[in-house]
């Protein structure tokens, strides 16, 4: 296990031999499930068995007026469509009587479960959309912003409506929803999207306003604040201004898509990682050459990977990691082989990748030390199917030789690295095929870091497992664990990721709260002590 924990794996990882570099180690994503996630992971999909509900005279609270009723009116037709290879239905809804104190301000507005009520994760919220003097729907889910719009934004009095058009892969039925409608206003919160790297001390998390902010180790340059200061609390990246839509943290660098779809990233660069056409570190956002149109970007510890709107896949950095069928390094972005359409998600490992299909199937590609391509086939240097995994799943995450998957029936697999119980199956043997994580049935994301793995539950709630030394899975104890267990003081999430021996979520207020190993102040909460149950990270809000 030495072999896996050294000071700098990514300076020792350049003076290998290249027959030799896939024999060492693995890193994965703090990521964005949304996911696209990533992480959550990437990408987030509904449990396809799941129904999705609007009816009339749903209760909403309104924080800029308190208690009101919004009208939600179902369409009946739906459109079966494509999209970037996928199936996807088309379906709007009208809502109106916004209150008039709403008038020209920002708000967020989601769509809950009719069965739990306001209390449970959104099952739709609209991603961030930023305009002055109309609503402004924030992101505090992560589900299904590929295909949302929204058109006649503009209130203008009480009776203030909107429509909401959004594009899934599951047809929605008619009935009553509850709907949440809250003010941002002046209000900085945090979005659905927090990342950390397997190998990486540091994390980024995105607020509703689509700033982008980072906190912890900072000695490549990966805070993308100008410096390579530490920062024991959230720091501003220079040069994205408010338009960030996605983030993704890895070991020593870091990449953000923008509104308009292209790609910055800033940090280490000794593989081209930055994709800038250089090999020269940044600690500042530099532009990824030759790339656009790109919905989703997943971060490794020396290779980068982004998803297109149209459902490809590029990937740029260390040789065999960018899928392109060869072993070549990659400073500029490169077509994974194969994979020209129809992915949802893409989560980058430390030395390997997987790719979510439209389908429920998964491929990976890259290293396969510990069985972390989930094949038993050796390493792959384009996408190779993961065995038992051709249908149901919805989310993926890519970590220290190690993955991880959720299905549809709310379930999680893992596959790889197993020495201190990362895969969560009650061993610590490895698996080279996936295996079932125990008692876990109400699964929607999933984050595994560097021999830990957390899993976000549809309640809100967090379940970890695996090392535990420094507090990483959160219970209480630094005791490891080889199934899963609660984290402390965390309800509510709405997102998870988990850095190298640290993990963190974010609520549905808007807060986040970390825990773990804090030595680089990866947990932003002002110090460097290590919590093994949650703590709040400052300044958000």
């Amino acid at each position: 296990m030495s072999d896996y924990y050294h000071d700098d794996p990514i300076e020792e990882e350049k003076a290998r031999p290249l027959t030799s570099k896939f024999a060492a180690t693995a890193v994965l994503v703090f990521a964005s499930v949304f996911f696209f996630q990533s992480t959550l992971a990437g990408n987030i999909s509904i449990n396809s068995g799941t129904s999705i509900e609007f009816g009339q005279a749903v209760n909403v609270t309104a924080a800029c007026s308190g208690s009101e009723n919004l009208t939600v009116t179902p369409r009946s037709s739906f459109v079966n469509a494509t999209n970037g290879g996928g199936s996807y239905y088309l379906s709007s809804v009208s809502v109106s009587g916004i209150p008039s104190s709403c008038n020209g301000k920002d708000f967020s507005l989601s769509f809950y479960d009719s069965a739990t009520g306001s209390s449970a994760l959104p099952i739709f919220t609209p991603p961030f959309e930023s305009a002055k003097n109309v609503v402004t729907v924030a992101n505090s889910a992560g589900y299904f912003s590929q295909g949302f719009q929204s058109t006649g934004t503009t209130v203008s009095s009480a009776s203030g409506a909107f429509t909401v058009t959004f594009k899934t892969p599951v047809a929605f039925s008619s009935d009553t929803m509850k709907v949440t409608l809250q003010s941002t206003e002046h209000k900085d919160w945090a979005e659905a999207s927090i990342s950390g790297g397997a190998l990486g001390t540091y994390t980024c998390t995105l607020l509703n306003t689509g700033t982008a902010k980072c906190w912890g180790s900072n000695s490549s340059g990966q805070l993308g604040d100008g410096t390579t200061t530490r920062r024991l609390t959230p720091t501003t990246v220079s040069g994205l201004g408010s338009g960030v839509s996605a983030i993704s943290a890895g070991q020593n660098h870091t990449c953000a898509v923008l509104g308009t779809g292209a790609v910055r990233c800033w940090g280490l660069n000794s593989s081209g990682q930055l994709g800038n056409d250089t090999t020269t570190a940044s600690s500042t956002p530099v532009n990824v050459s030759n790339l656009s149109g790109v919905a989703a970007v997943s971060v490794g510890s020396a290779h980068s990977c982004a998803l297109l709107r149209t459902g490809a896949v590029k990937c740029w950095g260390a040789g065999g990691r960018t899928g392109d069928s060869t072993n070549t390094q990659r400073t500029t972005p490169v077509d994974a082989s194969g994979l020209s359409s129809g992915v949802t998600a893409i989560s980058a490992g430390h030395l390997h990748t997987c790719a979510l299909l439209d389908t429920g199937a998964v491929r990976c590609w890259g290293a396969n030390n510990r069985g972390e391509l989930g094949s038993n086939a050796g390493d792959k240097n384009a996408p190779f199917p993961v065995t038992g995994l051709s249908s149901g799943v919805i989310a993926i995450s890519g970590g220290e030789n190690r993955s991880c998957a959720v299905l549809s029936n709310g379930t999680a697999k893992c596959w790889g690295w197993n020495d201190l119980g990362g895969l969560g199956n009650g061993s610590t043997g490895d698996q080279g095929t996936p295996v079932d994580v125990l008692n876990v049935s109400s699964a929607i994301a999933i984050s595994t870091g560097g021999e830990h793995s957390c899993v976000l539950l549809s309640t809100g709630a967090v379940k970890c497992f695996g090392r535990n030394d420094a507090g990483q899975v959160g219970d209480g104890t630094n005791i490891a664990r080889t199934s899963p267990v609660d984290v402390s003081n965390v309800s509510s999430a709405v997102a998870i990721t988990t850095g190298r021996f640290f993990s963190c979520a974010l609520l549905s207020n808007g807060t986040a709260k970390c825990w773990g190993n804090n030595g680089d102040g990866a947990l932003g909460d002002n110090t460097t002590s290590n919590r093994n149950t949650g703590t709040s990270v400052t300044g958000i809000p």
